[in-house]
């Protein structure tokens, strides 16, 4: 095994690569639990189901081009937002008064109809977008410089969140609504509504993350119950509903990921978990989460 620094610094990006990832789809499950007091084990199936979307989409629009793939994302996380509104409204909101074995029961069922559904519609092949992009040349070393487009993004996203959660009229009803709803809805704000916007907009963004994924690794069927677990590992360790904690929690558990492949690679994941046995004796509400959604 080498661990020249080129070497080492091609790892650090695919482990900061991944860690953005896993902040796109976490993110979406910690907004959602943090708000709404919903465990969504479901939501990587969305993004599996979104991912499979965006790439029909790229198809249907030529198939070709950078230009193209941000289109068919946008349309299919769009598309993802909109199911998750009505899913909310049709399924979720009935789980609200429901013990936690109940919520999981619900969303594992979506997990196994949505199995089915992408079965039925696109087979059992893998479904991936080639750009055809050229290595980039660094530090002695060849790297895939579609890392930084990913890095970028998810750092772009977080930004994003956290402006929209702390500087936006909407953002703050939200965060009002989590700590007091009955005087929210005193005011005249539609809780509801609230939140069926909240779980559009964590369905949305993991259709958004399942199409920026697309051009570094194909759609393929279970790997969404694999990609759950680190998820779940990202919000334990960052705190449920704190997207600052999501962030940091993503990319420790990206980078440790990417380099405990090195050394122990059947044990990567059992590493991450230590992570989280550690964090769960320290502080069991999470590196920024608080003691009331503990």
């Amino acid at each position: 095994m080498s661990l020249e620094p080129n070497f080492l610094f091609t790892q650090l990006l695919a482990g900061l690569s991944r860690a953005m990832i896993l902040f796109l789809l976490s993110s979406g499950l910690s907004l959602i639990f943090g708000v709404m007091n919903i465990l969504n084990f479901a939501h990587a199936t969305f993004w599996l189901f979104g991912g499979y979307l965006t790439y029909s989409l790229f198809q249907a629009l030529g198939g070709e081009g950078i230009l193209m793939l941000v289109l068919a994302i946008i349309l299919g996380s769009a598309a993802m937002a909109v199911f998750g509104f009505v899913c909310e409204r049709l399924l979720i909101r009935r789980m609200y008064d429901r013990e936690l074995p109940e919520q999981l029961l619900l969303t594992f069922a979506l997990v196994l109809i949505f199995g089915d559904l992408i079965k039925i519609i696109w087979g059992v092949e893998d479904r991936a977008v080639f750009l055809g992009i050229e290595p980039l040349q660094m530090f002695d070393t060849f790297v895939n410089p579609y890392y930084f487009v990913i890095i970028t993004v998810g750092v772009a996203v977080a930004a994003g969140l956290w402006w929209f959660l702390q500087r936006s009229h909407y953002g703050k009803i939200v965060r009002a609504a989590v700590y007091n709803r009955d005087m929210v809805s005193a005011l005249g704000i539609r809780i509801p509504l609230i939140y069926a916007g909240v779980f559009a907009l964590g369905v949305g963004i993991a259709a958004f993350a399942a199409g920026v994924f697309l051009p570094l690794m194909p759609m393929a069927l279970g790997v969404d119950i694999s990609i759950i677990v680190e998820c779940f590992a990202v919000v334990v360790i960052g705190g449920f509903g704190s997207i600052l904690g999501t962030f940091v929690a993503s990319i420790l558990v990206g980078v440790v990921y990417a380099f405990s492949v090195l050394f122990w690679p059947d044990g990567a994941l059992a590493v991450v978990f230590l992570i989280v046995i550690l964090v769960l004796i320290w502080r069991p509400w999470g590196l920024f989460g608080t003691e009331m959604r503990f």
